[in-house]
């Protein structure tokens, strides 16, 4: 059987979940999901420093519950997110996960294949980190604008997973399987 390659905004789907291939980043697929998988909140804590990603509920979902849920890690390759404030603000760093989410920056990049969702989506950039204002996300509006929400407020999830293209095939029907 011949190996099928992926492009940009090409839908794929892995483990009975749909995905849009965004790119193509050592060869492997950075993907986000095709769909709103729930709305959830950021994070369950309410308190300065809230819009950490690295310290966010709903970072820990992503890469526990769902991981183990429907994921394989030898068919995912982590990914380094930055978690850089809209502000330029540099506080919280770098953070390593297997599943992520986009930053504002990756989905001005990626804009024309990302899917908008009624819910509207959260990213992984906070608004600001300083003292007041360090609750505060910014997410992408059912209509496509970048805007800032509290964390305590329900927005959509589109989780993000750079598939590891050794570790799979693409085969009829743009399935990815795990390599034989």
């Amino acid at each position: 059987m011949n190996e099928i390659k992926l492009r940009p905004s090409e839908e794929f789907v892995y483990n009975g979940i749909r995905f849009i291939c965004l790119d193509i980043i050592d060869g492997n697929y950075l993907a986000i999901t095709a769909d709103c998988w729930c709305e959830k909140l950021f994070n369950e804590e309410y308190e300065d420093g809230c819009n950490n990603w690295e310290k966010s509920t709903l970072r820990r979902f992503l890469n526990e519950d769902v991981l183990e849920e429907h994921f394989d890690t030898k068919h995912l390759v982590k990914q380094t997110s930055d978690l850089i404030a809209d502000n330029g603000d540099k506080a919280y760093g770098t953070c390593e996960d297997y599943i992520t989410l986009l930053t504002c920056d990756q989905y001005r990049k990626y804009r024309d294949y990302v899917p908008l969702f009624k819910e509207g989506m959260w990213t992984l950039t906070p608004w600001r980190c300083d003292t007041g204002y360090a609750s505060y996300m910014r997410y992408v509006t059912p209509k496509g604008a970048i805007n800032y929400y509290c964390v305590d407020g329900s927005v959509g999830l589109a989780p993000v997973c750079l598939f590891n293209s050794d570790n799979l095939t693409l085969r009829r029907q743009a399935q990815l399987i795990p390599a034989e």
